[in-house]
């Protein structure tokens, strides 16, 4: 694309304006937990030590010291007898902006050496190591004996088990019990425009060539930034590597950068630019027209949206381990009575805990058939799930295909939930022995123990993990659909609605058809992030769908009247629309006129309790589970997590669900 004259790279004015997006986007609740877990091990009369391996322009000392935006100084939120504060960075042309930083932070020089400056400052006795050198070249790391490892933008550069390792071997030498590992901004591989524009021609380009959609460019770029430049863009893969070594993920936390081309037009610019140099050569090699996509994004200057997390860790300085002993149900105490929490709606938004008290001596609360399972986790649907708690629903069965839902009724007060996985802690007379300890999934409510017939119980395959496998039902749901929309290859087909379904529908289409066939669309921009992530070719808000249609076959997973009447005006003449959204009770207003009325489109209704007429002599609900197994391994839905709480706490996730 076309620089405007105004601009020029420089790495200290990059830092710096990145260093104020970080600030504002820094997880407030994963900065306040590194400074809960110092509190712990610190007394006041110790010496914090902190080693940033990524001081870019001394990045987190301003934070440490004074806070910023609606983050506390960490030195306000602890109390200690000073700071030693070790800082890399290997870029030397930084050196003099560091300099002008420390001493604009009232530090004064004490000593200079070839390989370390050392700054102080007697108020809050803040000592500084300016090291200009990658921390893993640094032969005096054992001097540093850090409680805390900062890396602001840093993780994602390199190779997650890479990482780990010269963390483990920077630390070697230290005598603390433990050491925190804080990765704030860690790019989580999601870049996007908004608004984000599709598909696209320059009216004056010759050669015709396809200006690729704002989701496609930056799949591309994110192909680019692993491919050619080694950066890692599955922060999970680093969870899963610092579990490997011994570390254990504390918290983490969305810190999602938004960057406005006016309140942050440097940085605005510079992202412009390493979109170009790092994108076009992939955009050329699928013969995109990368200058106009730049150009485009020139000319109309949207605001630029990146997805990062922050993460912390805890690496224990004990011999480091690669598994974890998990208790089983052989290992469980007997006891008289056991109390079963679980959550109940008694009102339109009103849910809360109750709790029952099982006799279970000699396993007199189980039938022989039986099994008792002891809660991991559950899932929440947001969709049929909000509407009880709405009260959105007319009475009827829960789930007539469901043991043990067709003979209660959608009614208050209800217990409901269907997605819950735990662990075998008893068995009944007539189940298998070895079935204890063993991972399953249960249609069940939200509980901390559930008592189910063996038979409706589903094991676990091995190597899935528990918040992965509480997403079976929305992944059945979402093949379901993809099922009923019979999607043939060189269809163009769009998703309206990127709630979890949409987001599920979208990764098994993605997975399937041609590239650049999927579109979807939502109303929310961080739903267009993660709908990017999981195969996207243009990912568009509502008011885009004239402009990106017609499309062959439409899925309706919104819950939105509108989204609907937009997926039957935007299918094509004869093409199909998939309605896979409950409306519950609510009243719907569809414009079905002549052009409708003309058009021999057809709309079917999806739902996945049973398999429908037409597919019943190939598929049965045993074969779709297993491909439903197969696809939860495959897409990892776990990521798409982005509340955990308690069934105490419930009603607080109901309504921050409720807000969107």
């Amino acid at each position: 694309g076309h620089l405007p004259s105004d601009y020029a790279l420089s790495d200290v004015s990059y830092l710096k304006a990145k260093n104020v997006v970080d600030a504002q986007s820094i997880h407030s609740p994963t900065w306040n937990q590194v400074a809960a877990n110092l509190h712990v091990v610190l007394a006041p009369n110790d010496i914090l030590r902190v080693a940033d391996v990524g001081a870019g322009v001394l990045s987190m000392l301003s934070l440490l010291l004074k806070g910023q935006h609606d983050k506390k100084a960490l030195l306000q939120m602890i109390k200690v007898k000073g700071v030693e504060y070790f800082a890399y960075e290997p870029n030397k042309s930084l050196l003099e902006a560091c300099r002008e930083n420390l001493k604009r932070l009232g530090f004064q020089l004490q000593t200079e050496s070839e390989h370390e400056l050392i700054y102080h400052r007697s108020n809050q006795n803040v000592t500084v190591h300016l090291r200009m050198m990658d921390f893993t070249n640094d032969d005096r790391c054992d001097e540093v004996q850090p409680n805390l490892i900062v890396g602001c933008c840093f993780a994602d550069l390199m190779d997650p088990h890479e990482l780990v390792e010269s963390l483990l071997r920077f630390t070697a030498a230290t005598h603390n019990d433990m050491t925190l590992v804080y990765f704030p901004i860690t790019f989580a591989g999601i870049t996007q425009f908004l608004p984000p524009q599709p598909f696209g021609t320059r009216a004056n380009d010759a050669t015709r060539r396809t200006i690729p959609s704002d989701t496609t460019a930056f799949h591309m770029y994110s192909k680019a930034l692993s491919t050619r430049h080694g950066h890692n863009l599955d922060p999970d893969k680093l969870v899963a590597a610092m579990s490997d070594y011994g570390g254990t993920l504390l918290h983490r936390g969305p810190s999602n950068w938004k960057i406005d081309p006016t309140d942050n037009e440097y940085l605005w610019k510079t992202m412009l630019y390493f979109f170009g140099t790092v994108g076009a050569s992939e955009m050329m090699k699928q013969g995109y027209d990368s200058v106009g996509w730049v150009d485009r994004a020139w000319e109309q200057r949207p605001s630029i949206e990146v997805t990062n997390i922050d993460l912390l860790f805890r690496l224990d300085s004990s011999e480091t381990v690669s598994g974890l002993i998990e208790r089983t149900g052989s290992e469980r105490k007997d006891h008289d009575e056991m109390e079963i929490k679980e959550i109940q709606f008694t009102a339109p938004y009103e849910v809360g805990t109750i709790t029952k008290t099982v006799y279970t001596k000699d396993g007199a609360h189980l039938g022989p058939n039986q099994v008792e399972v002891r809660s991991v986790c559950s899932l929440i649907s947001s969709g049929t799930e909000l509407k009880i708690f709405k009260g959105m629903f007319d009475d009827a069965a829960l789930d007539v295909n469901i043991d043990g839902m067709a003979d209660e009724r959608m009614a208050y007060p209800l217990s409901y939930g269907y997605s819950l996985v735990g662990r075998v802690t008893r068995c009944g007379s007539n189940v298998e022995n070895d079935l204890l300890g063993r991972l399953v999934f249960t249609f069940s409510p939200h509980s901390t123990h559930v008592i189910v017939d063996r038979g409706s119980l589903q094991i676990v395959p091995n190597g899935i993990d528990p918040k992965d496998a509480i997403f079976m039902p929305s992944v059945e749901t979402a093949l379901s659909m993809v099922h009923d929309a019979h999607v043939r290859v060189g269809e163009k087909v769009a998703v309206f609605g990127q709630g979890l379904i949409g987001l599920l529908v979208t990764a098994i289409l993605s997975n399937q058809v041609i590239p650049g066939t999927v579109t979807t669309f939502d109303g929310i921009p961080e739903r267009l992030s993660a709908s990017a992530a999981m195969g996207s070719s243009q990912a568009l808000l509502p008011m885009e769908a004239a402009s990106a249609g017609p499309f062959d076959v439409s899925i309706d997973v919104s819950g939105n009247a509108g989204a609907l009447q937009s997926a039957i005006d935007n299918t094509r003449s004869g093409g199909r629309v998939i309605v896979g959204s409950w409306y519950g009770n609510a009243d719907v207003n569809l414009k079905l006129g002549i052009d409708f009325h003309r058009s021999h489109k057809t709309i079917k209704t999806s739902q996945v309790s049973e398999i429908p007429a037409e597919l019943t002599a190939l598929w049965s609900k045993e074969r779709r589970f297993a491909l439903t197994w197969d696809l939860v391994r495959q897409l990892r839905p776990s990521r798409l997590i982005t509340l955990q709480t308690t069934l105490a706490n419930a009603k607080g996730a109901y309504e921050a669900l409720d807000q969107g």
